[in-house]
C-alpha cells in the first residue's frame, strides 16, 4: 500500500464513522420518546454494539447512554419554557417511564425540579434543532469544472429544473470527441450564490442555483435557462452530510467548524454535490458532500489535521492471570522482543490447551530510547495458568481504573508514539489521578502484525491509576 492509498483509506476511515454517528445523532433528536438503547443505536450507525460504544465515546467524549439522558432532559427544560404542555406530558415525550423518574433525573441533572424550572422561566442554551456535531473535514484538491446551471431561489430541488439540466448535459457529452474516452458520472450540484460573501447561512440570503458539473475541457454555449460557468480546480474543504436538514448542516460548518478552523475562503462559490438530483421524496437517505473552497495546500492542511490532540478514554478492568517473558532490550531490539516473545506465549496457550482471557499487552517497566533499555514484560492474559519453564513466566496483570487512547499502526511509530504516551499521562495528572502502575500497549491482535492496516486500530496505549 504506497502512503497516498494509506492516507486515503484513513480519510474514508473517518468519514465512515462521522457520517454515520451524525445520522445517530439526528435519530436520537428525532425520537427521544423511543427506546435508544445502545443495540438501537449501534443498528443505525450498522456498527456492532461494542465497536459503537467505543466509536461513540472517542467522537463524543461521553457514552451514548450519557449522550441520550442529556439531550432528553434538555429538551424537556427547553419545553418546560417555551410550552405549556404538562410534566407529565414532557416526561413521557422525553422517554421516561413515569413523571416521577423524570422529576429525580431532571433534578440531579439541573438541581432543580421541573416546576420550580418552569416558574423561573430562565432562558436557556440548548439547541432547538439538531446539529451535527462532528465537523471534521476532508481536504481535497479538486480538478477544474464546467458548471451548467439553473438560478433557483431556496433549495434547488424542483424536477424539471434538474431534467432541463439533464438534456442540456446530454447534448454536450453527444458532442463529446471520442478520442477523450467516456465521460465522468455527472455530478449534481446545488450552488450557494450570496453575492461577494459565501459565510450567509440564512435561506432568505442565499440563492441556491441547481447545477451539474461537467470535464472542464466541455465546450458549452449558454442556453436559456441553462447558464454555464467555469469553476476553477483548488483544494476544497469537503464535509459528508447523510439525511436531512441540509441548511442546518451548511450553518454548522459556517458558525462552528469556519471560526475555529482558522483556514481562509477562496473566491469560488461553495455547493453541496450528489451522486443523483436532489428530490424532496428522497431527503431521508440522501447523502452530500458539501465543499467549501479554502486557501492553502493540502500538505499543510493535512499537517495540521494530523496535529489533533488524541481522545483519552476510562474503563475498568479486574485483575488477571498472565504468561509473560520480561527482557531488558534497547530501541533497536524492541520489535523482535515483542514479536518472538508473542509466539513463544502463544505457542505455550495452543499447546496447553489454556482459554485466553484478553488481548496481548507489552508493560514498559522503564523508558526503551536510544539511553535506557527497559525492561519491556510482554504478556497474554489466560484464564488459568498451565505449567511453564524457561523464559516464560506466570504472574498477575494488574487491573482497576485505566486511561487509554487507541492508534492506528501509523501513528504507533518511535519517537512519534511519546506523545501519545505523554497525553495518557498529562489527563491522569490533570484530573487529580494518580499512577498505580506501568504503562502498556494493548494490542488488538498481536505486536508487530504484519496485516495490519496502516490506519486501522492497531493498539492502545493504557495506564492504571487511581
Amino acid at each position: 500500500m504506497t502512503i497516498r492509498q494509506a492516507v486515503q483509506t484513513r480519510e474514508e476511515t473517518l468519514l465512515h464513522h462521522r457520517e454515520r454517528l451524525n445520522a445517530v445523532l439526528l435519530h436520537i433528536q428525532e425520537n427521544l420518546d423511543a427506546p435508544l438503547t445502545v443495540e438501537a443505536l449501534a443498528a443505525v450507525a450498522g456498527f456492532s454494539p461494542y465497536y459503537f460504544h467505543r466509536i461513540f465515546a472517542a467522537y463524543l467524549h461521553e457514552t451514548s447512554s450519557d449522550f441520550v439522558r442529556r439531550i432528553r432532559l434538555e429538551w424537556a427544560a427547553r419545553r418546560l419554557v417555551l410550552s405549556r404542555e404538562p410534566v407529565t406530558q414532557l416526561a413521557l415525550a422525553a422517554g421516561y417511564e413515569t413523571p416521577a423518574a423524570f422529576s429525580r433525573a431532571f433534578k440531579k441533572h439541573f438541581r432543580i425540579s421541573p416546576r420550580a424550572f418552569r416558574r423561573l422561566r430562565r432562558p436557556t442554551l440548548y439547541p432547538a434543532n439538531w446539529e451535527p456535531l462532528l465537523l471534521q473535514p476532508e481536504f481535497r484538491q479538486r480538478p477544474g469544472h464546467v458548471l451548467v446551471y439553473i438560478p433557483c431561489g431556496g433549495e434547488a430541488g424542483n424536477e424539471a429544473v434538474w431534467t432541463t439540466l439533464q438534456q442540456h448535459a446530454r447534448i454536450i457529452e453527444e458532442r463529446r470527441p471520442s478520442l477523450l474516452g467516456p465521460p465522468a458520472p455527472p455530478s449534481y450540484v446545488q450552488v450557494r450564490r450570496a453575492g461577494s460573501e459565501y459565510n450567509q447561512t440564512r435561506n432568505e440570503n442565499v440563492r441556491v442555483d441547481a447545477g451539474i458539473l461537467l470535464d472542464k475541457n466541455a465546450a458549452t454555449q449558454p442556453r436559456k435557462p441553462v447558464g454555464v460557468e467555469h469553476l476553477p480546480g483548488g483544494v476544497y474543504a469537503v464535509f459528508h452530510h447523510h439525511g436531512r436538514r441540509l441548511d442546518d448542516m451548511w450553518q454548522a460548518v459556517y458558525k462552528c467548524w469556519l471560526p475555529q478552523s482558522r483556514v481562509q475562503l477562496r473566491d469560488a462559490p461553495p455547493y453541496a454535490a450528489s451522486a443523483a438530483p436532489p428530490r424532496h421524496h428522497q431527503r431521508d437517505d440522501q447523502t452530500v458532500a458539501l465543499c467549501i473552497p479554502i486557501k492553502g495546500s493540502l500538505y499543510e492542511l493535512h499537517k495540521k489535521e494530523t496535529q489533533m490532540s488524541p481522545t483519552v478514554m476510562t474503563t475498568e478492568l479486574p485483575d488477571r492471570h498472565m504468561l509473560s517473558i520480561t527482557r531488558h532490550v534497547d530501541i533497536s531490539e524492541l520489535h523482535v522482543h515483542l514479536s518472538e516473545s508473542y509466539e513463544q506465549i502463544a505457542a505455550l496457550i495452543a499447546e496447553s490447551g489454556v482459554e485466553q482471557d484478553g488481548k496481548p499487552v507489552a508493560i514498559y517497566h522503564g523508558e526503551v530510547n536510544a539511553q535506557k533499555n527497559g525492561p519491556v514484560e510482554v504478556g497474554i492474559p489466560v484464564k488459568t495458568v498451565p505449567a511453564v519453564s524457561g523464559d516464560i513466566q506466570s504472574g498477575t496483570l494488574p487491573g482497576g481504573p485505566i486511561a487509554y487512547t487507541s492508534l492506528t499502526l501509523r501513528q504507533a511509530h518511535f519517537p512519534e508514539i511519546l506523545g501519545y504516551y505523554d497525553a495518557v499521562y498529562n489527563w491522569i495528572e490533570e484530573n487529580g489521578r494518580q499512577i498505580t502502575d506501568s504503562p502498556r500497549e494493548v494490542y488488538e491482535t498481536r505486536p508487530m502484525d504484519k496485516e495490519a492496516g496502516m490506519d486501522q486500530p492497531f493498539l492502545e496505549i493504557a495506564w492504571p491509576y487511581k
